[in-house]
């Protein structure tokens, strides 16, 4: 680990394909390096990456990966491009860390919105490879009025999401930028695709 995070992120090509993959998932989050203890700051400006030393004041929410996964971020997109089977392994790195931000709103974890977008309470969420052999998954569970989201699988689902690494990209898109607008017709708007979009990608269980 002779060169810092910053310093080999910093060499990733910023193609158009690079900076659009990224784009509309976040506006800027933090990024801690475990071994290291190196914090960085990864904002969308335009049609380029920022990337900075230390954490953002306000971010959308705060990664934590292994250096490992800093060599393979560059690994993905060395070339300039992203491809399925890189999207899915850039994605897992993201996907708990995602979910716990997004859930973390005060809508999303509103009782009465859950009701009217008909959210079970309790769900087990696979990310599937394009293979289809592999998975990374964890559970969502609503107590007390919040949502927990814990890695694994745990309780009986009411639902099962399989989803690829674009079905994430898609929802993310689009629950980021309801939480963005932050209007009661933008959420209702989202609520109404949501409930066609879960059609897609997941099974409800009859309890």
């Amino acid at each position: 680990m002779e060169k810092s995070a910053l310093d080999v992120w910093r060499m990733i090509p910023q193609t158009p394909e690079v900076v659009a993959f990224f784009t509309g998932i976040f506006d800027v989050i933090g990024v801690r390096i475990s071994e290291t203890g190196e914090e960085l700051t990864v904002a969308i400006e335009d049609d380029s990456i920022r990337i900075d030393p230390g954490l953002p004041e306000k971010p959308d929410f705060v990664v934590p990966i292994g250096w490992q996964n800093v060599e393979n971020m560059v690994a993905h997109a060395e070339d300039g491009e992203i491809d399925p089977r890189e999207a899915w392994r850039i994605v897992s790195v993201l996907f708990t860390s995602l979910t716990q931000a997004t859930l973390l709103n005060p809508i999303m974890s509103n009782n009465l919105m859950r009701r009217i977008a008909r959210v079970e309470d309790i769900a087990h969420v696979f990310l599937v490879a394009p293979d289809g052999k592999e998975a990374n998954c964890h559970t969502l569970l609503y107590v007390k009025g919040q949502w927990l989201v814990i890695s694994g699988l745990h309780g009986e689902p009411k639902r099962t999401f399989r989803m690829s690494a674009q079905d994430c990209i898609d929802y993310q898109r689009r629950v980021f930028s309801a939480i963005k607008k932050n209007s009661l017709v933008e959420w209702f708007r989202f609520s109404s695709w949501y409930r066609k979009w879960r059609k897609g990608v997941s099974v409800r269980h009859r309890s």
